[in-house]
């Protein structure tokens, strides 16, 4: 005699699973596609700076736009430093716009470090990406 074997939910379930990842790891995808987050208004810039800090130190970057925190170092962008010297981060920028921005360190318990010298300026592009590779200015 031949036992049926009963499938349980949870084999059904992964089973679900895998082939509507397969599903859409097949679906194509459009090239035009905006990047997350941005529309055709907009792009995304990166921020690099290289800035060599002490153990407790965090660089920033702040300018003239809302998104980048309107000069209040209290809404100012923080910057990785998982390439240091290399401080990094990403936001989202109107296309095709004039930016003025400057770099900051904060340190708990002190006074806020802005980087030497004029302001940085630049226009967005039209479309797609912008990168900076900045040196802070002391």
């Amino acid at each position: 005699m031949k036992r049926s074997r009963r499938r349980s939910p949870m084999r059904l379930g992964l089973a679900a699973l895998f082939a509507l990842l397969l599903t859409l790891l097949a679906v194509p995808t459009s090239s035009a596609a905006p990047a997350a987050g941005t529309d055709e208004n907009s792009v995304v810039a990166t921020f690099h700076v290289t800035a060599h800090t002490k153990w407790g130190q965090q660089v920033y970057v702040t300018g003239n736009r809302p998104e980048l925190g309107s000069w209040n170092p209290d809404k100012a962008i923080p910057l990785s430093s998982a390439s240091y010297p290399t401080w990094s981060a990403t936001v989202v920028l109107p296309a095709n716009i004039g930016v003025e921005y400057k770099y900051l360190v904060k340190t708990v318990n002190a006074p806020v470090l802005w980087e030497s010298g004029p302001n940085r300026s630049t226009v967005t592009p039209p479309t797609g990406t912008y990168l900076t590779q900045d040196s802070f200015r002391n």
